[in-house]
């Protein structure tokens, strides 16, 4: 009901693809997907997965988006006795984590990334913390073309300040729940179902009234 056959999605932090392959599946051969993952295992799993399952409308890029600099060192966490693999993260910003595997990965701002593209209808971003970091790399971004922005923030001072950003720019957060969109007062303690926060501009929130409340 959101993804529009022939529309341009991104993943950012698509680890193994869980949001990749549906984004492909619902944009359909018309439409395009652009995966980021920046971790190199992960990377080369998800590229094994995408040629096996025939995912042509998916380009598929190793850079990460949102740090300082031209590289950034990115490591992959052990908590407790237990290595980590889904909480790989920019070390720089989360240094009270014990990292057991680290790598140097290029870094590129959302506006350099996405600057060349006719459209860009859906953005899922998943970035273990570094989200407003990202979305602060790419108001240009925004502002061409308002996509649907799906993103996991946890902390309500991280969802407040997204939406610092975004709000300026004509968006309105909301929370999903069986279907329906309800309208979210981020300075509320209201929870999204796993802190998975939809803001929607006034671009598309006409095109979805249907689905929104309040």
């Amino acid at each position: 009901n959101i993804i529009e056959k022939g529309a341009c999605c991104a993943d950012i932090g698509a680890h193994l693809g869980y949001y990749t392959f549906e984004l492909s599946r619902l944009a359909g051969p018309g439409g395009k997907v652009i995966a980021i993952e920046p971790m190199p295992k992960f990377n080369h799993t998800l590229n094994q997965l995408l040629q096996r399952k025939k995912a042509t409308n998916v380009t598929l890029l190793q850079v990460a988006l949102g740090g300082d600099g031209e590289y950034v060192e990115m490591g992959i966490p052990q908590i407790g006795n237990k290595k980590k693999f889904a909480y790989a993260r920019v070390m720089k910003y989360s240094e009270h984590f014990e990292y057991i595997e680290s790598v140097k990965v290029k870094n590129e701002s959302g506006d350099q990334l996405f600057g060349s593209l006719s459209r860009l209808d859906f953005i899922k971003c998943d970035v273990e913390g570094l989200e407003v970091q990202v979305f602060s790399s790419m108001v240009a971004t925004l502002s061409a073309h308002h996509p649907i922005l799906l993103c996991e923030l946890v902390d309500k001072s991280e969802r407040i300040r997204f939406f610092e950003i975004v709000s300026p720019l004509g968006y309105k957060a909301y929370r999903l729940e069986k279907g329906v969109l309800y309208l979210l007062d981020v300075h509320s303690d209201d929870q999204a179902i796993s802190h998975n926060h939809y803001f929607i501009s006034t671009t598309h929130q006409e095109r979805l009234r249907h689905l929104i409340k309040g």
